[in-house]
């Protein structure tokens, strides 16, 4: 396998390029609002009201040993770890001016409640967990009234003109994923799981003017790559993988697979279609982020729908449906989401952990064992 991108990256290194970026935003006189995971926000309307929109991304065992002091171990890692980093101030996080918070799910609510102990003032967002007519227009109605509490905190009014500039940035970041994508779809690909990983964190906490440079260079150097020859060809689903977590490199390094797609908030549903520019602009970003999204904790599960058709585009030769413990998410109709998989004959490995190190060498032999079979 061909040298990658995490050769030259490590976890610390890409925070500390965003630590670097946000103080420079900072003095520039923008805020810092820390976003939590699903990928139900947009970003674009955050940035275009004068906002550095910091996806809450970092998890790690050190740090939800942390929350375990907070929250009962029968919660969700990503809470835990996260309000780990928070209660010990982080260098990234303790840039963060405001935290959006809601019930975008328990793990997620529960990053709220504690608020008050990282002294981070909260702008609260509800998210429904239908996409009914009602459900969508409740949801414009809370990018509306977002809409209006960042531009009284930052003083700054939204421009429509601006915030197209934004929206078509944004789309010529998802263009680019998915120019590079397609390099891992192809049989044999030429970038692995663990590269598109650490490229988009680094959108995730280094934002749009930093990394779209960086994408341009990667995908014009990847037909000098050499092919990577494998029949062990997996795709993901399930929780998403956050940074600091190497679920990707332990299945690529460590047992020897290689992870071709995957339709997680940590990776193609960002990226998998662009925001239409024409008519209401709000309306389209909720087109996007709330109609568009593909995530497990909508019901009913909208990955029913696309997962096959993702699967057949990567080329896989089978899937692991990664589950955090206790992730409601997408542990409460896991059954029914694995039955739907089996009754396609494609083969399904469940892989249930939080970030503990615990049992490393059973997990090693279970997905070592299913990359067996499936080559």
């Amino acid at each position: 396998m061909n040298a990658t991108i995490e050769a030259n990256l490590s976890m610390n290194e890409i925070i500390n390029e965003a630590i670097k970026i946000i103080e420079d935003f900072k003095d520039k006189g923008y805020l810092i609002l820390g976003i939590p995971q699903h990928n139900l926000i947009p970003d674009e309307l955050i940035y275009a009201a004068g906002f550095f929109p910091l996806h809450l991304t970092l998890v790690g065992k050190d740090q939800q040993e942390i929350g375990d002091e907070f929250l009962s171990p029968t919660t969700c890692p990503y809470s835990r770890a996260t309000i780990g980093f928070l209660i010990e101030k982080h260098d990234l996080y303790s840039k963060i001016d405001f935290l959006l918070t809601g019930p975008f799910c328990n793990g997620v609510q529960n990053i709220g409640n504690y608020s008050e102990y990282y002294e981070i003032k909260t702008i609260p967002f509800i998210v429904p967990y239908s996409k009914t007519q009602q459900s969508f227009e409740f949801y414009i109605n809370e990018l509306n009234r977002l809409k209006l509490k960042l531009e009284e905190i930052s003083s700054n009014k939204i421009n429509e003109s601006y915030l197209k500039d934004i929206i078509n940035k944004y789309n010529k970041i998802r263009s680019l994923f998915r120019e590079i994508n397609k390099y891992r779809q192809i049989n044999p690909s030429k970038i692995t799981g663990t590269e598109l990983y650490y490229l988009i964190h680094q959108f995730f906490i280094c934002g749009p003017d930093f990394v779209i440079e960086k994408l341009q260079d990667f995908r014009n150097n990847i037909n000098y790559r050499e092919e990577i020859l494998t029949n062990k060809r997996v795709f993901l689903t399930g929780s998403g993988i956050c940074l600091g977590d190497n679920f990707y490199e332990f299945i690529e390094k460590e047992c020897g697979g290689l992870v071709v797609g995957e339709d997680m908030w940590s990776g193609y549903d960002f990226y998998r279609t662009d925001v239409e520019i024409s008519d209401n602009l709000i309306i389209n970003l909720a087109k996007k982020y709330f109609l568009d999204c593909i995530n497990g904790r909508m019901v009913p599960d909208p990955r029913i729908k696309y997962i096959f058709k993702f699967y057949k585009e990567s080329n896989a030769n089978g899937i692991i449906y990664h589950i955090l413990k206790y992730c409601d998410s997408y542990s409460g109709l896991k059954n029914e989401f694995k039955m739907s998989i089996l009754n396609k004959n494609i083969p399904i490995l469940e892989i249930e952990r939080d970030y503990a190190e615990l049992n490393k060498g059973q997990l090693k032999t279970r997905i070592e064992a299913f990359l067996e079979m499936i080559s």
